[in-house]
C-alpha cells in the first residue's frame, strides 16, 4: 500500500498539469502566419511563447473556443485589402483615452450593425497605425442596435460568459447599442474585453 500512494499523487499532478497547459492564453501576436485550428479549444501559442495564464484560468471552455474561432474567422482581415473587399470601411479616425490607452482606428461593415449578433462575423474591425503607416489589426467590436435585439430578446447578447457593454446615444453612434471589445490580436493588460489597451497609442 506504501508504494500507491506516490503513484496516486504522481497521476493527480500530472492530469493538472495537462489541464494547466491547455489554458495556456492568448497572446500578442498579430502575426496571421500563426495558424488557428478552430476545431481546438484553445489557441496554438504565438512565436513569442508569451502567456497570460491567469486571464484564461478565469475563462471557462466555451469563452475560450469562442475566442479561437473569432480568431480564426478574422485571421484574414490582417490585409486591411480583404477587409475593405468584405464591406469594412473607415468609420472613425483613431480612438484613445489619456490614461487608459487607445481602441485605434475604426473600420465598420454597416451592413452588419443590426439587431443581429454573431459571434464570429465582428461588426468593426480596429487597427492601430504603425509608423510606416502601416495597419495593424488589433482588435474586433461587436455592435448590436439594442431596439432591434430587445424585440426578439429578453436578455442583454453575451459573448461566451462576458455580457455586452450598453452604450446610450448620441456618444459613440446615434442610437443605444450593445457592443463588446474583444482584443483577440493584442493583448490587453486591462481585460480582453476591455474598451481601451494602453498598449495600443495613436500617433
Amino acid at each position: 500500500m506504501k508504494y500507491q500512494l506516490p503513484k496516486l499523487l504522481w497521476g493527480t499532478m500530472l492530469l493538472s498539469v495537462a489541464f494547466l497547459l491547455q489554458l495556456s492564453c492568448i497572446s500578442e501576436s498579430s502575426d496571421p502566419s500563426i495558424s488557428i485550428d478552430p476545431n481546438l479549444t484553445l489557441e496554438k501559442p504565438s512565436r513569442e511563447q508569451e502567456s497570460y495564464p491567469l486571464e484564461n484560468l478565469r475563462m471557462d471552455p466555451t469563452t475560450l473556443k469562442m475566442l479561437a474561432d473569432l480568431r480564426a474567422a478574422t485571421a484574414k482581415y490582417h490585409d486591411l485589402d480583404e477587409a475593405i473587399a468584405a464591406g469594412y470601411e473607415l468609420g472613425s479616425g483613431c480612438v484613445s483615452h489619456p490614461s487608459l490607452g487607445a481602441m485605434g482606428f475604426h473600420y465598420v461593415n454597416f451592413g452588419y450593425v443590426d439587431g443581429n449578433y454573431d459571434p464570429t462575423q465582428p461588426e468593426a474591425l480596429l487597427y492601430e497605425e504603425d509608423k510606416n503607416g502601416n495597419m495593424k489589426l488589433v482588435a474586433v467590436e461587436f455592435v448590436v442596435v439594442s431596439a432591434a435585439w430587445d424585440a426578439h430578446h429578453t436578455m442583454i447578447p453575451y459573448f461566451g460568459t462576458q455580457i455586452f457593454d450598453i452604450a446610450l446615444a448620441p456618444a459613440p453612434l446615434p442610437f443605444d447599442n450593445y457592443q463588446l471589445h474583444v482584443w483577440v490580436w493584442r493583448h490587453n493588460p486591462s481585460g480582453i474585453f476591455t474598451k481601451f489597451n494602453p498598449r495600443v497609442s495613436c500617433l
